[in-house]
């Protein structure tokens, strides 16, 4: 029996789709193996296998993050074997509450990664709150004070220019320090947001092309930016969604070709009939691994502001303004808001509806449509009525 034991980061133990816990395996002096929880759930597109790492945005903090976790129980096994005590899993645990122990961050991480309630969008959401928590140093439940939640708004406020995506950011917090609340972790009049009011705000105006827009974006010659966007503008897809189609997402029966998936943030399933001029974009790139070989989101982006420049776009193209465009498009040419919902992806209708409400188009048709005065009946020359003789 060794005296010591063996540590190693691995994800998605449990073969699950989509976003997966990140773990740390301990194999134990006993031979018994041992999973500790480091909070954090990514996609496969965020972890190395090769070198057991997350990558992407704040990988780098992340990693250490769970290095100290590793560092702080084999500080622990050291004290134990130095008593010439080995490591168990009970002892793991008793380093994991030292660890932890007053962090209101690693609450927030572990909660996140076990609740069941929360699509795979709101859980990275959550711990992107926690990441900036722990960024602008409130970690511990004792810095839940008012004048560091002051100090976070405006910490925030700095890379989020939009109050609704501030507000919700308060909300998330919120959520956990009244999960600890009662979990009695910490009492209720601890809680710093009875007398901190985060104002929710009003989202600004959705960017989208018109259809002399949109047909400048089509006649432009092939490339694969312009490929991407204009895949986007008939599918409705979002670029991490598009990242990572293959072959394996398409359906053909017969002539018909259908895309079906799983979008990654919401989880939900969306199934596309693909047009020609789709299906001619896919037919392009026949020979690549992905659908589209489409690049990351920054460049993406970056690539779309010069195709608009030469396309004569003065609006700001991004990736979202194309799926914006997409939905507003499928409305004006008469798509069922309920088929829109399924080709988004959306969990709610009431999410697609707010693509309806800025369609002022549809709007005027139907206004003109609903007070439109019935075609009067005329009677023909040869029916009509003769005046009465007196």
């Amino acid at each position: 029996m060794r005296n010591y034991a063996t540590y190693k980061i691995v994800w998605n133990r449990k073969g699950q789709l989509g976003a997966a816990l990140v773990q740390i395996e301990i194999l134990l002096p006993d031979g018994k193996q041992k999973y500790v929880g480091t909070g954090l759930k990514v996609t496969a597109s965020e972890w190395d296998a090769k070198q057991r790492q997350i990558t992407g945005p704040f990988a780098t903090r992340l990693n250490n993050q769970i290095a100290e976790k590793i560092a702080k129980i084999r500080a622990h096994e050291l004290t134990l074997i130095e008593k010439n005590i080995r490591l168990t899993a009970n002892e793991v645990n008793i380093a994991l509450e030292v660890v932890d122990a007053g962090s209101f961050v690693a609450f927030m991480r572990v909660q996140a990664a076990a609740r069941k309630n929360i699509t795979n969008g709101t859980r990275s959401l959550h711990l992107r709150v926690a990441d900036r928590l722990e960024q602008h140093g409130i970690i511990r439940f004792s810095d839940l004070t008012y004048l560091n939640i002051v100090s976070f708004d405006q910490f925030i406020s700095k890379e989020l220019k939009a109050q609704p995506s501030r507000y919700k950011h308060h909300q998330v917090v919120k959520c956990y320090i009244n999960m600890a609340t009662k979990a009695q972790i910490i009492d209720y009049y601890s809680n710093p947001y009875l007398n901190f009011n985060s104002v929710k705000g009003k989202h600004k105006i959705r960017t989208r092309l018109d259809d002399n827009e949109i047909e400048a974006l089509i006649k432009k010659p092939a490339s694969v930016t312009r490929d991407c966007a204009v895949f986007q503008l008939f599918t409705g897809i979002t670029h991490k969604d598009l990242e990572q189609l293959t072959k394996n997402n398409l359906r053909r029966d017969g002539s018909d070709v259908w895309l079906e998936g799983l979008r990654k943030k919401s989880g939900e399933m969306y199934t596309i009939y693909l047009l020609p001029e789709a299906v001619e974009i896919i037919d392009r790139y026949a020979g690549h691994d992905k659908l589209i070989p489409c690049r990351d989101l920054w460049a993406y982006n970056r690539d779309l502001k010069l195709l608009a420049a030469r396309c004569g776009i003065s609006k700001e193209l991004s990736t979202y303004v194309l799926r914006h465009t997409a939905a507003t498009w499928m409305l004006r040419k008469g798509v069922p808001i309920t088929t829109i919902s399924s080709i988004l992806g959306h969990n709610k209708i009431e999410t697609t509806l707010i693509y309806a409400k800025l369609e002022k188009q549809i709007m005027k048709e139907q206004m003109i449509s609903a007070f439109a005065k019935p075609p009067e009946n005329k009677p023909r020359n040869s029916e009509q009525v003769q005046p009465e003789q007196s």
